[in-house]
């Protein structure tokens, strides 16, 4: 019985592998969690009864719940882990820049979402070019900007001008930036509230990499800050993904600037069409939503981009398999705490949810036994199977493990009666 050497599987919502040989299937881990395809309008209630307007940016709060800048509705929701949606800003369909507390504050077609340490949540308003702050009591005011004013001024509140603010990410620190697209510029405020020009150049668009001030973007997007501090920035019309470390300097990431497409493999030879809003996981990947070929893409932190889940060009709002799953305009994109992805899927007018992929080492042990490596999710819960033929069902092996770390091992020490075993680890709720 040959058993030896270590096989390594990226799979699709879980994972599973042999000791002497690699079987792909596929999983149904893409579903609808609230909204209903192709339905627009506005209706608080329980999963897909809930009804939005284009949802766009997505965030998550200190309690676990989904936020939601539901632009076409001009308002920001709340999903709670339960599914259950309810309007917690703004009024719906009803556009303006009134600041108050709750629904009657108002906004024009906000766009994106960032919570900072203190639960403060930050909105990027682009029909008014502000920016706007929703407080931990319901109240919504406007730290910068002046409503229906645009400009690329530097200052403090009302000083500030922007132009067309999309993305928006918050450091440890409070200090929060922002994707001040129609400038093609990356502005930072910071906890005193004085808004500065952090990278690019207002007004002045290209795909130059260097110092801050030298630096050129085509209308950024999304944004998402790494652990070492650096800012990526989502170049959409550049169809690249840029990072500006944290002295200013950008450099390009993915992509190549001006040619754009859907090629997965090496950072240097992927491409991409308008990548939208970004999210890190605990490992590291980067989640990338290509609103233009209507797909979610990874980026490694070895610098591997792949396609997790839609066909490049190919638009619908089917569920399923990550191949044969299908969306339409995917914009926003955050990770929850319990390891999943959640989209908005634009033009669908829905939210959508999947498992993050992950991979399964299988080894044999010096000793007796065969040792399983996972990528996982601390505080996920995950149950292992095997099976000793193809046409055999799966068994249980032991119960359910909870993780604490972002690897997790587990070994079987029965060797099984076939010399092809089958290995699979399962997310369980």
């Amino acid at each position: 019985m040959n058993r030896s050497g270590a096989l390594r599987l990226l799979s699709i919502g879980f994972a599973f592998a042999l000791l002497t040989g690699i079987q792909t299937k596929a999983a149904d881990a893409v579903a609808t969690l609230a909204g209903g395809a192709g339905i627009s309008g506005h209706s608080d209630g329980v999963g897909t009864a809930a009804r939005f307007a284009d949802p766009v940016g997505l965030a998550i709060d200190a309690d676990g719940n989904l936020l939601l800048a539901d632009s076409g509705n001009h308002c920001v929701r709340r999903i709670t882990p339960a599914g259950i949606v309810s309007t917690i800003a703004g009024g719906p369909g009803l556009a303006g820049s009134a600041d108050g507390v709750g629904t009657a504050a108002r906004f024009d077609s906000p766009s994106a979402l960032a919570v900072a340490p203190d639960g403060t949540v930050y909105i990027s308003d682009i029909g008014n070019h502000t920016l706007r702050r929703l407080d931990r009591n319901g109240r919504i005011t406007t730290p910068a900007g002046l409503a229906g004013v645009t400009g690329a001024t530097n200052g403090i509140g009302s000083q500030v001008r922007f132009n067309a603010p999309l993305g928006l990410a918050v450091t440890a620190s409070g200090d929060v930036f922002v994707a001040d697209s129609g400038n093609h510029l990356i502005r930072r405020m910071d906890a005193r509230g004085q808004v500065t020009s952090f990278a690019g150049v207002a007004e002045s668009w290209g795909d130059e990499n260097g110092p801050g001030n030298v630096a050129r973007f085509n209308g950024p997007v999304g944004l998402a800050l790494d652990r070492s501090g650096n800012l990526v920035v989502a170049d959409s019309l550049n169809h690249t993904l840029r990072r500006v470390s944290p002295d200013g300097t950008v450099t390009l990431l993915a992509g190549k600037p001006g040619e754009d497409g859907s090629a997965d493999g090496p950072t240097k030879d992927s491409r991409f069409g308008t990548p939208a809003e970004l999210a890190f996981d605990a490992r590291g990947n980067l989640y990338v939503t290509d609103a233009w070929f209507h797909t979610l893409r990874r980026i490694t932190p070895g610098g591997q981009v792949s396609t997790v889940a839609g066909l490049a060009g190919a638009e619908g709002s089917g569920d399923g398999n990550y191949t044969a799953a299908r969306f339409f305009n995917p914009y926003g994109l955050v990770i929850t705490p319990r390891g999943s992805l959640v989209m908005t899927d634009t033009f669908n007018q829905t939210l959508r949810e999947l498992h993050a992929p992950f991979a399964l080492t299988v080894s044999l042990k010096a000793e007796a036994g065969t040792l399983l490596h996972w990528e996982s999710q601390p505080g996920a819960r995950y149950q292992v199977f095997t099976r000793d033929a193809l046409d055999a069902p799966w068994t249980i092996l032991g119960t359910p493990l909870t993780a604490s770390g972002i690897t997790t091992d587990w070994t079987d020490s029965a060797p099984g009666p076939s010399p092809h075993r089958w290995y699979q680890v399962s997310l369980v709720p």
